[in-house]
């Protein structure tokens, strides 16, 4: 049985609804799906002309000799819903809507699109509206509105494209470098088909070894979740570029009201856990997506350069590091190899400087691809070389000789050998003649190296874990129930003590006598606390004394703790103190969650007073295991001191790892919770503690079952 989008991807019969004679983007998909070869039964649908460039018109859907597989609509927004109902009723294939003036525009745009969704229902697949439509180089179909490139058609494509800007899915398919193209879709509104619906076709296509996605943002997170985890099963690698995006550090800017994520947040953890590559720009994606294109992929290790330019060699150095591009240390072997092959003059390192003397020269190249190729620990080769715009004849300076000896020194070899420029400006025949050698050309140094880099990481994707009941709920619920619309630290704290994350003997005091007895019972030295609802920063008020020993020194503190909590809150405020045994040293940690649209997210990073000074966090999507929390702290700074920095005993990271996890069930069993955070977390080299915990619950959300 065929994937239920194969009568749009790859139909029998085409209808374009609203071709004219006049031009427009009805006449240019006519003309885009006959250049490209189209085989199947073409149709325009007019109400007067019974022609259009030749292809036979018809009034209406309905008057087709056929129910088409695929209908474009090249008609005004007013006259969508129209077009969609009859083309659903009718039991067409799938359909795109190229027109704008719809949920982008204002709340009739909305309505309207509302009325489409409402008319496809589980009927009509449908892409846009809003965008530039669906490019089935496959299929030999392009229901594509304007200019499209038709070199792809000749070739069995590798790489699918996806993405909610039309201009870049068509900027992405012009592109030179790009390997041949399977798929280009525009999906626009994203209003019945969205990015994971495509992703879920490409990926029942065995042709299709890349995808590339670029995406403001995704209509069902957990879905796409899964898709990508099958297509780390199937090889198929993902790229994303997500645009949109907050800064950078809004992962690590914390107040402790709030949480480490915000919306980015969430997609970075989704892409790390599912094996997403994600990039930054175009030439980023280009140049990855070309590289894990290629029949021999990096499969991890590290980089082996070469080039007969010193200069290049260097600026090449400079930037590998900042890429994430570990240079290759060469073995004795290698450098042997090397040396035999080079002027007596050339210094042997990584990067190699092959000496001005051996440009040109094939056997150099050979030998040098060869060599690198071969040396353990390299997981992919590059040479070095420009060749800008005004480079001609490519055939009288060298480069058949470099490009064609590097090809073979790396026919055998089980690494990628590809040719990097330093910079975008190329000359077009070079990335011909890469392509006519089976040799991968990255354009620019900088996004060069950053594809290499992420093309050689070890993504190994396990499955999320099945979220499962965690068997607490209920208790759980009932003690956020009874905590009313503030919890206090100390409900937060039983609350964590459920999910076994945890806390320092102690509680809390609401006279003078209470805390002393406390103190006796948990043992000197404590910590007394402030408490009440709406105190969330009690160091802004001097609401922490630490170090107490003896019940005078408890009193006392007391005391002055309730005073400095009424004047911040007023005297009505409910005060209490937390007295808690003070806890050994240990490496503070914050470990932040919140709930939102794609689920619960937690996010882990350098705690205490570090929080605000350090941009050290990383984010985990629920649901996720201890595995998954040990490789989110190999991506932290802190994560030395987890190990034992400088002799100090290394951190019980078992005990981390369960208390991440759950904090993660936690949200995951109360979605009425928007925000947690817990810091610090005390690590330590047995267990941990959760020294301070914040809750603030979701505005007006009660349990749910």
């Amino acid at each position: 049985m065929g994937h239920r989008l194969d009568r749009l991807f790859r139909p029998a019969s085409v209808a374009v609804v609203g071709a004219s004679p006049k031009g427009g983007y009805g006449l240019r998909t006519l003309r885009n799906t006959r250049h490209l070869g189209y085989g199947g039964r073409l149709y325009a649908v007019h109400p007067t002309h019974r022609e259009v460039d030749g292809v036979p018109a018809y009034p209406s859907l309905a008057d087709l000799p056929e129910v088409p597989d695929a209908v474009a609509a090249a008609v005004p927004a007013h006259a969508v819903p129209g077009v969609v109902a009859e083309a659903a009723e009718l039991g067409a294939g799938g359909m795109v809507v190229y027109a704008a003036g719809f949920a982008e525009r204002d709340r009739e745009g909305r309505d309207r699109q509302d009325g489409i969704i409402a008319a496809c229902a589980d009927r009509l697949p449908l892409i846009g509206p809003n965008c530039l439509g669906l490019a089935s180089f496959r299929g030999r179909a392009a229901l594509w509105g304007i200019e499209m490139p038709y070199v792809h058609a000749g070739a069995e494509g590798t790489v699918a494209l996806a993405a909610q800007s039309g201009n870049m899915s068509l900027t992405t398919m012009l592109s030179g470098r790009l390997p041949a193209v399977a798929y280009g879709v525009s999906v626009g509104n994203q209003a019945v088909l969205d990015l994971a619906d495509c992703l879920g076709y490409f990926l029942s296509d065995p042709g299709v070894r890349v995808v590339g996605l670029v995406m403001e943002g995704l209509t069902d997170l957990p879905r796409f979740r899964r898709l990508a985890e099958r297509a780390a099963e199937r090889d198929v690698a993902v790229v994303a570029l997500k645009v949109g995006r907050s800064a950078r550090g809004e992962a690590a800017t914390v107040a402790h009201t709030g949480t480490l994520a915000g919306s980015d947040g969430v997609y970075d953890a989704l892409f790390r856990q599912t094996g997403v590559h994600r990039v930054d720009d175009l030439d980023e994606m280009v140049a990855l997506c070309s590289l894990l294109a290629a029949p021999r992929r990096p499969r991890g290790g590290a980089l082996a350069v070469y080039a007969s330019s010193g200069g290049e060699c260097g600026l090449v150095a400079d930037l590998a590091e900042d890429a994430g591009a570990e240079l290759a240390e060469l073995d004795a072997a290698t450098e042997s190899a090397l040396a035999a092959a080079l002027p007596d003059y050339a210094q042997i390192a990584n990067p190699l400087d092959l000496t001005a003397s051996s440009w040109g020269n094939r056997d150099v190249y050979r030998a040098a691809a060869r060599a690198m190729g071969t040396c353990p620990g390299v997981g992919v080769v590059a040479f070095v070389g420009d060749a800008p715009t005004h480079t001609d004849p490519l055939d009288a300076m060298g480069w058949p000789e470099m490009i064609g000896g590097s090809a073979e020194g790396a026919a055998g070899l089980d690494v990628p050998v590809t040719l990097v420029t330093t910079t975008t400006d190329i000359v077009p025949g070079l990335v011909t003649m890469a392509h006519e050698h089976g040799v991968v050309l990255l354009a620019g140094a900088r996004p060069a190296l950053r594809a290499i880099a992420l093309a050689s990481e070890r993504r190994a994707v396990a499955p999320a874990p099945a979220p499962g009941a965690s068997g607490v709920q209920a208790d759980a619920r009932a003690l956020l129930a009874a905590a009313g619309p503030e919890p206090s630290e100390s409900d937060a704290k039983r609350l964590l003590g459920l999910y076994g994350v945890p806390t320092p003997d102690g509680g809390a005091a609401t006279d003078a006598e209470t805390a002393v007895a406390i103190a006796r019972r948990v043992g000197h030295p404590v910590v007394c606390k402030v408490q009440a609802p709406g105190l969330a920063h009690k160091s802004d008020v001097g609401g922490v004394e630490l170090g107490l020993t003896g019940d005078d020194a408890v009193r006392a503190a007391f005391h002055r703790l309730i005073l400095r909590g009424a004047d911040a809150l007023g005297p009505g405020a409910a005060l209490a103190v937390r007295v808690e045994r003070m806890a050994e040293p240990g490496v503070e940690l914050i470990v932040g969650g919140s709930n939102g649209p794609a689920g619960p997210l937690v996010v882990l990073g350098a705690g205490g007073v570090l929080t605000e000074l350090v941009a050290d966090a990383t984010g985990l999507l629920w649901p996720f295991g201890p595995g998954d929390v040990r490789a989110a702290l190999t991506r932290l700074r802190v994560g030395r001191l987890l190990d034992g920095y400088r002799g100090a005993p290394p951190a019980d990271i078992g005990a981390l790892a369960d208390a991440v996890v759950g904090v993660g069930r936690l949200l995951a069993d109360l979605p009425e919770i928007a925000e947690i955070d817990v810091n610090p977390l005390l690590c330590r080299s047995e267990g941990c503690l959760a020294l301070d915990a914040l809750i603030v619950r979701a505005t007006g959300k009660g349990p749910q079952t």
